[in-house]
This record gives structure tokens, C-alpha cells and sequence, in this order.
């Protein structure tokens, strides 16, 4: 987690001795949010921030106990989103350190489960059961290597296809999770069909694979909330960290007609962003939820 404060800005010159100040600094500043006390009231569990620029930051949280001492469960960088999507059914579950959380969503645009490190988690603490809940999720992910790569050159015509193939995917994805076998049937085929289509363009013709991929998005490594993305870059910014003077690229792509916002050092992305090119990288996805 801690090699992540460099996608909010913290990059150049950030030491351990740098590192523990700020936390300090913002463990002992006076105003903090209370998460959640246990029934006996033996502790607090508080979240203090401290933020760096446009959504993006530090935040610290900590145990009080009910002498007054205080204890640092976890710190993590933050970067926000605004941007609220409603899911039918989210779960989480409590990771085994710490008062962290981690949640879950079924996105059939993107045919995965989605899971994401909880922001927010004085939200869960409302619910007793987190098991299935409906609720609303804002994604944002923290980058720490991409890459700018060049576009599929796409017509109009190529580029309706692609909708309306998403569109009667997502339609038969839903009603396969209603039980329909043969809709299950067709999707199990079409994924096969596409596998066979790359992988003769890719082996058989040799072509770059980046050239017959338009997107992609997968889980990366052992951590389940990491994963590997392509998409097209339909909108960006630069934003400052005021606290360290660097600057960070905030993304907006495209991944099968979805769109993740994610944060990465302008030192970390290679090549310059523009609109309608393609970003590749790993993203360490976080959310903010709000449970309806």
C-alpha cells in the first residue's frame, strides 16, 4: 500500500523520516471523523485527513482507546471520486489486519467481480450485515506505471459494432445469472470464439497483440484489488500536490463502455496523455461507498 503514495504525488525525496512526519502531523491534528465505538465504549476508531489537492491525499486512521491513547491502525492515499454507480448486490469483508475493508460488485459490462479497498468505512459500520446490500460505489484507481499507447484506428460503423456487441453481452450475461442455460451457453461460446480470433491474429499472423486488443481489464498479482487495464482516454487534468509541489495526471478511460478515473504521477506515466489515445497500467482500485 505504502508504494502508492507516490501515484497522489508523494515521489521525489519522500524518506521514511518525510513519511513518518506527515503521519504524525496528521494523527495528532485536531479535527477527524469517528468512524464507528464499539458497544462498550472502549475505543474510537477515527479517520483523519489530510488533503493535498483536487481529491487526493493522506489519510490516517486511528484507535483511541478510552484513556485517551492513541494507536495507528492504517494509513493509506486516497484519491476520490464523485462519480456514484447504484449495484444491486455488493458484499465486504473485513480484512484480517487492521479495520480495513474490502468490497465487491458483480460489473457485467466488464465481466468480472470488481473488488475494491473501501474508503469510507464508517458507511459499513451502519450495517450489521454487509454480506448483500445495495448500494452505490464510486471507483477510483491509483496508478504507479502506465503507459500512453497509440489507438485502434476505428470507422463509425466498427465503433456501433462494438456497442451493440457490449449491449446484447451484458443482455445475456443478466439473464444467464436468472438461470437462462441457453443465454449462459452463448456467452461461453462467444468468449471462446474471440480467444480462437486473438490468438490466430496474434501467433498465426503475428500481429501485436495491442493492435487486435482494443481493451482489456483483468485481475494483476495476488492482491485481488489490483488490476491490469486498456482502455481510451476520453478526458484528463493535471492536479498539484500543494504539499509536495508535484503533479499527478487524473486519467478518465474507457474500458468497455466503462469509465475509471484514475490518479497516476506525471513522473510514472510514459508518454503524454491525449484524448482518444489508450492507457495501459496497472491500477490499485479504491471506492466510496454509500449503502442505500
Amino acid at each position: 500500500m505504502n508504494r502508492y503514495f507516490r501515484a497522489v504525488g508523494f515521489l521525489n525525496n519522500f524518506s521514511i523520516q518525510e513519511y513518518e512526519k506527515i503521519v504524525e502531523d496528521i494523527i495528532f491534528r485536531p479535527e477527524g471523523s469517528i468512524i464507528a465505538d464499539n458497544i462498550n465504549a472502549k475505543y474510537l476508531i477515527l479517520d483523519k485527513n489530510l488533503d493535498c489537492g483536487e481529491n487526493i491525499g493522506i489519510c490516517a486512521r486511528i484507535i483511541k482507546d478510552s484513556k485517551g491513547n492513541i494507536h495507528r491502525d492504517t494509513v493509506f492515499p486516497y484519491f476520490r471520486s464523485d462519480e456514484f454507480v447504484e449495484h444491486e448486490y455488493c458484499s465486504f469483508e473485513k480484512k484480517i489486519s487492521g479495520e480495513e475493508f474490502l468490497g465487491v460488485y458483480e460489473d457485467l459490462n466488464l465481466g468480472e467481480n470488481i473488488f475494491f479497498y473501501v474508503q469510507n468505512v464508517d458507511e459499513l459500520f451502519k450495517k450489521k450485515n454487509l454480506k448483500t446490500v445495495k448500494c452505490s460505489v464510486a471507483i477510483s484507481g491509483l496508478s504507479i506505471a502506465g503507459n500512453v499507447i497509440l489507438p485502434i484506428k476505428k470507422n463509425d460503423a466498427q465503433r456501433e459494432d462494438a456497442k451493440e456487441f457490449n449491449k446484447k453481452r451484458v443482455n445475456l450475461l443478466n439473464k444467464a445469472n436468472d438461470g437462462d442455460h441457453n443465454a449462459f451457453a452463448t456467452v461461453r461460446y462467444d468468449d471462446i470464439l474471440t480467444n480462437v480470433t486473438v490468438s490466430e491474429q496474434v501467433f498465426v499472423e503475428s500481429m501485436d497483440i495491442y493492435t487486435v486488443v482494443d481493451s482489456s481489464f483483468i485481475p494483476c498479482g495476488a492482491e485481488c484489488d489490483l488490476y491490469s487495464v486498456l482502455g481510451e482516454i476520453v478526458d484528463f487534468k493535471t492536479v498539484k500536490n500543494v504539499v509536495s509541489d508535484e503533479n499527478v495526471y487524473i486519467l478518465k478511460v474507457s474500458v468497455k463502455g466503462v469509465v475509471l478515473t484514475i490518479c497516476i504521477n506525471e513522473k510514472d506515466l510514459f508518454g503524454e496523455p491525449q484524448i482518444g489515445f489508450r492507457f495501459k497500467g496497472t491500477v490499485w482500485l479504491q471506492g466510496r461507498v454509500n449503502i442505500l
